[in-house]
């Protein structure tokens, strides 16, 4: 990648840096208790018809969640890394945006589970997560159409709606720039969009334009020329996207719950875990 792109020297080596150090991290099996899940008749004043919520959300619940999305995320990201630089350092930068974007929002997923775990845990409202866990494990774009013939074959019950990215993608911002966030990470994602959904965007380095007396003559080719700049930011974005998805995974992993005379006892990561994760996943120099 570096030997192709030189200007992506930099990023290049934290990205490979970062992907090693990740597959030392542990894949600990882990036990995932039997629930329910309650689907609502709805309301008009609270509740949406169909809404699917977790009950009884105890430390078994609420570990099984919290590892299902650490090692969901690392394993999600990984293999579309190795993909995405495949793509960059052979400049095809279209197919390589199109996957970062799903890699962004698995970032933004595990950003999200830890900014409302830890939400519920200063408050002690562990019911709170109900919701988040349905449509983080068992959310699916495919509940809209759960009415027609083909579609209610393939679905649970327990199925419902998915989190609203945006949302997460907000989470990750805040998660990555901390006090420093005013959404730079949104432009970032609407820009991978820009690229994931048939705009010309996409495609304009698969043409070449020349000026004419009154406009351009334009013409396609079937490769694309490669864009360096495009490369280089691309390489930047997905390094920040490893930082903060890896990062949050890894916190989710470290949260670990009990029970104590009949309360749930919330125990989030250690001091040493947390400057492990400043230091050695968001890649900065400890506070």
């Amino acid at each position: 990648m570096a030997e192709a792109y030189p200007a992506t020297a930099t990023s290049a080596k934290a990205v490979a840096a970062l992907a090693s150090h990740i597959q030392r991290l542990p894949l600990d099996p882990f036990f995932e208790p039997a629930s329910v899940t309650l689907v609502s008749k709805g309301n008009k004043r609270h509740v949406m018809d169909g809404e699917r919520e977790l009950l009884d959300v105890g430390c078994n619940e609420l570990t099984s969640w919290a590892r299902h999305i650490a090692y969901g995320t690392r394993c999600r990201m990984g293999d579309l890394e190795r993909v995405i630089v495949e793509h960059l350092s052979r400049g095809e930068a279209l197919p390589a945006m199109i996957l970062l974007r799903s890699h962004f929002e698995a970032a933004a997923l595990a950003a999200h589970c830890v900014a409302e775990l830890s939400a519920a845990a200063r408050q002690e409202k562990v019911q709170a997560l109900g919701q988040l866990m349905v449509a983080t494990l068992f959310g699916t774009a495919l509940k809209k159409h759960r009415e027609k013939t083909s579609v209610a074959d393939l679905l649970k019950s327990f199925e419902g709606d998915t989190i609203r990215i945006c949302a997460a993608v907000n989470s990750l911002d805040s998660f990555y720039y901390r006090e420093h966030s005013n959404g730079e990470l949104s432009v970032a994602y609407s820009l991978l969009c820009e690229f994931a959904h048939p705009n010309h965007r996409g495609v304009m380095d698969f043409m070449v334009a020349s000026e004419q007396a009154a406009g351009w003559e334009i013409k396609y080719e079937l490769t694309a020329v490669p864009n360096a700049e495009l490369i280089a930011g691309a390489i930047d974005t997905l390094l920040v996207s490893m930082r903060a998805g890896y990062s949050a995974g890894e916190l989710l992993r470290c949260w670990q719950f009990s029970e104590l005379g009949g309360q749930l006892v919330w125990r989030g990561p250690s001091p040493d875990q947390a400057k492990g994760v400043w230091e050695d996943l968001l890649q900065r120099t400890a506070e």
